[in-house]
């Protein structure tokens, strides 16, 4: 992984931040930030990390968050899970405890 995923959680909270301070509509900050992340060179778990992220940010403020979850939904899978938990480590407990505050 480029990121550490608490690295990733800051860098994709500090894109978000600033979108919304713009005054970015939030059908407009998913695709902003997702845009900022387009040219790098990411594994397949630090692309879901990042939709997990975006998805906490919208639910911290009040924003409709479905797109972003039915993308982590079809993200998702045994076999993307198995890469997770190996890529994580140490920070997959993290991860889980994210991933139920999205699916609760």
């Amino acid at each position: 992984m480029v990121f550490e995923y608490e690295e990733l959680r800051e860098a994709v909270r500090e894109d978000f931040e600033r979108f919304y301070q713009w005054g970015f509509h939030g059908n407009q900050i998913y695709p902003a930030v997702l845009d900022e992340y387009q040219h790098g060179t990411f594994s397949e778990t630090e692309w879901i990390c990042l939709h997990i992220f975006l998805a906490l940010n919208y639910a911290e403020k009040s924003l409709d968050n479905s797109d972003i979850i039915k993308e982590l939904q079809r993200q998702i899978t045994k076999e993307t899970e198995c890469e997770v938990k190996s890529a994580l480590g140490n920070e997959y407990a993290t991860y889980l405890a994210d991933l139920n505050r999205i699916f609760k």
